[in-house]
């Protein structure tokens, strides 16, 4: 299958067509949608104006809204019939439930994809547990048997779901919007979906904005269930909320996701939040790199930061996708000892400092003194907020692992942050000891 057109509507108002010309991608609103009071843009990198939008901001928002693993992105070429690497083709195929609000459809199909009633089918739990058996068995299996034509982002497996009104479990097809995402885990990480639930309820009990988490087990299978955020619950049903994140934002490919490949940093973020969704954005982003840092969340790169569009509005979304990486494997060492983004110069775990912290300030175009009192805050609360999360889960597989191995990790790094507000760890402009080697060394 070639597709050339490709129309997409946003709030279920068409607003749009992208076509394929050879090697020319261009991305054109529709003039009825432009005067539309209400118009959302599909990304901010392209705003609602007239004319056309060419090729890499097009391309950097589609290739945004499938699957980082090329593995499977190629099993759904084939799945779908069209050509690897077809980003339009794919999108074509899998543009029901996409992330966001906008749907994508053949341009004679569009219409009737909106309008055509919502079609659910009921599945068991024994159903979902063999689905979450098959992602843990292998990652690349995204997609069930059956008429599924959604896609998410991200390198970790996964699969959406429809919860029903009686608290069961559907699979949506056509233009039926998903309300659920889950997620077993990533495998190479112990206990790792307890640890990402348990990262999340922290920053919700120290008063971050976050997606709702929930950690299950389904016949024995462990699985993180996240709320959709860009869905919300109507009395006439299910409806879509424009999102996207912050790579999409700068319409940079998807793999410039981190910022050592030449992705967006902190400077980058704040100055496209500051620009376009203003201070609380920015405040709330400045607190979630904070917070990231001293959870030891290695992940936190722009992808993982994301805008929610409606009309003229844009703020922050909820923070989802944050997960401490402080968990030893089974010889005693950590796999992940630096954050995503660069605070001040400085990434690795337990080693900001004060100067650090006043660069990062500057960035943020944060008063000093307000960023410093944050971590100050942060640090003292996060470890009980840790602890607290930990006793909602008690009794679950991979618990007591992560009370006695990673809490200790957590709380030794926020005291430490927490120290280096006043003091430096550097002679001669360079660290003495990695903080969180002597861990490693059987000193910490």
């Amino acid at each position: 299958m070639s597709v050339r057109e490709l129309a997409f509507a946003i709030y279920g108002r068409r607003a749009g067509l992208i076509v394929r010309d050879r090697h020319l991608v261009t991305l054109r609103y529709d003039d009825d949608y432009l005067a539309w009071p209400e118009a959302t843009p599909l990304s901010l990198s392209m705003p609602l104006v007239g004319g056309a939008y060419t090729a890499r901001p097009v391309l950097a928002f589609l290739k945004g809204l499938l699957p980082d693993n090329p593995a499977v992105r190629e099993r759904w070429a084939r799945r779908f019939g069209v050509r690897a690497g077809d980003t339009l083709g794919l999108v074509a195929a899998i543009g029901g439930d996409t992330a966001g609000g906008a749907v994508f459809a053949a341009p004679d199909e569009l219409d009737s994809l909106l309008a055509r009633p919502s079609r659910v089918e009921a599945i068991s739990h024994g159903e979902v547990a063999a689905r979450l058996r098959q992602l843990r068995e292998d990652d690349d299996a995204w997609l069930g048997e059956s008429d599924e034509h959604w896609s998410l982002a991200g390198a970790q497996g996964k699969f959406t779901l429809v919860q029903l009104d009686d608290g069961g479990w559907g699979l949506a097809s056509g233009s039926a919007p998903s309300t659920h995402i889950v997620k077993p885990g990533v495998r190479r990480v112990a206990n790792q979906a307890l640890a990402e639930h348990v990262s999340m309820r922290t920053l919700a009990l120290l008063g971050l904005e976050v997606a709702e988490t929930r950690f299950v087990e389904v016949e024995d299978e462990p699985a993180l269930i996240v709320t959709r955020f860009d869905r919300r619950r109507q009395p006439a049903g299910v409806v879509r909320v424009h999102q996207e994140d912050m790579v999409q934002s700068h319409a940079l490919d998807p793999s410039r996701k981190y910022e050592g490949d030449g992705g967006p940093g902190v400077a980058r973020i704040v100055a496209t939040l500051g620009q376009h969704a203003g201070p609380e954005s920015v405040g709330r982003f400045v607190d979630a790199t904070i917070a990231g840092y001293l959870l030891g969340a290695p992940d936190g790169h722009a992808k993982n930061y994301s805008v929610m569009l409606a009309g003229a509005l844009v703020r922050l979304a909820p923070l989802y996708d944050v997960s401490t990486g402080l968990i030893p494997d089974a010889a005693g060492r950590l796999r992940y000892r630096s954050a995503a983004m660069s605070i001040g110069g400085e990434k690795r775990f337990g080693d900001v400092e004060a100067t650090h912290w006043e660069k990062f300030a500057q960035v943020c175009r944060q008063p000093v003194e307000r960023v410093r009192s944050r971590v100050a805050e942060l640090a003292e609360r996060l470890p009980d907020a840790f602890e607290a999360a930990l006793g909602e889960v008690s009794g679950a597989a991979g618990e007591r692992a992560l009370r006695s191995q990673t809490l200790p990790l957590v709380a030794a790094v926020c005291e430490e942050t927490a120290r280096g507000l006043t003091r430096s760890r550097r002679v001669a402009g360079r660290l003495v000891t990695p903080f969180l080697d002597e861990f490693d060394r059987g000193s910490g």
